[in-house]
């Protein structure tokens, strides 16, 4: 089972470098998110600044910068999503940042179904750990099973959109899912939840912060350095994801239910 990883996951170091442009490009939108919002971005904290921004009747910079910020973030995650179905469709170089509208569109139905299991997946890990704290060990085990068992759901959910055209409710067809998750099998459901966490793990930790206190060269060394690292592992992690979902498709024979390659 992990030889094949290993092998993605030469791929996957090597897929960003097809297209320097890229690099840069994902590069300057993590930085500009970073500058833009030095708060909290978690996907609940950036969920209240966009709330908060919905009002227009007074539009100042404490009200614009949520909305460029939250555009910025929709246009990095529907790039993450173009990146796996290009593959999915056979597509061995990174995507280009074009159909902008699209890339938004995309990353704001995906940050929704990601913050509604999102809170659902907060929800019970909290209460897992405070039954661990107070040693009710079977009810913490529980709680954390039915942790486990939603974040699952979301990767089977977030599966079957790109099989349907990448429709927002095909996320939450539970019948689907779980039947997608069934026919996968239980070996392509760990890569495929290995791959998805260091992904998201990765997409969490990257945005790129050049924000040195003084002019060191170390410092400016180390800015420099993670504005190509971040992009870089932002584009091979969801590349890893993607290889691994051709390789179910090319074992299992299964096949896309819509191949427009203008979905994402």
């Amino acid at each position: 089972m992990f030889d094949p990883l290993k092998n993605d996951l030469k791929d996957a170091i090597r897929y960003p470098f097809l297209d320097w442009k890229i690099i840069l490009i994902t590069g300057g939108l993590l930085f500009a998110i970073t500058l833009l919002n030095k708060s909290d971005m978690s996907k609940i904290g950036l969920a209240i600044s966009i709330l908060k921004s919905l009002d227009f009747s007074n539009l100042n910079q404490n009200r614009i910068i949520p909305i460029i910020t939250s555009i910025l973030v929709f246009v990095e995650i529907g790039y993450g999503s173009r990146i796996v179905f290009k593959g999915l469709l056979g597509e061995n170089k990174p995507p280009q940042y074009n159909q902008l509208k699209k890339l938004v569109w995309e990353g704001f139905k995906k940050y929704c179904i990601i913050l509604i299991y999102g809170i659902m997946m907060t929800f019970l890990f909290n209460y897992a750990q405070s039954y661990f704290l107070a040693d009710n060990i079977p009810l913490a085990v529980i709680l954390f099973i039915l942790f486990i068992f939603v974040y699952l759901t979301l990767i089977g959910a977030i599966l079957n959109r790109y099989e349907n055209n990448g429709k927002f409710f095909k996320a939450f067809d539970y019948n689907e899912i779980f039947l997608l998750l069934k026919d996968y099998g239980a070996k392509y459901v760990l890569t495929i939840f290995i791959c998805a966490v260091i992904a998201q793990t990765f997409t969490v930790t990257c945005f790129v912060d050049i924000t040195p206190n003084t002019l060191s060269i170390f410092e400016i060394g180390i800015s420099l350095l993670t504005f190509f690292l971040a992009p870089i592992t932002a584009i091979s992690t969801k590349r890893l994801v993607s290889l691994n979902l051709r390789r179910v498709y090319g074992e299992k024979d299964r096949k896309l239910k819509s191949t427009k390659k203008d979905s994402f």
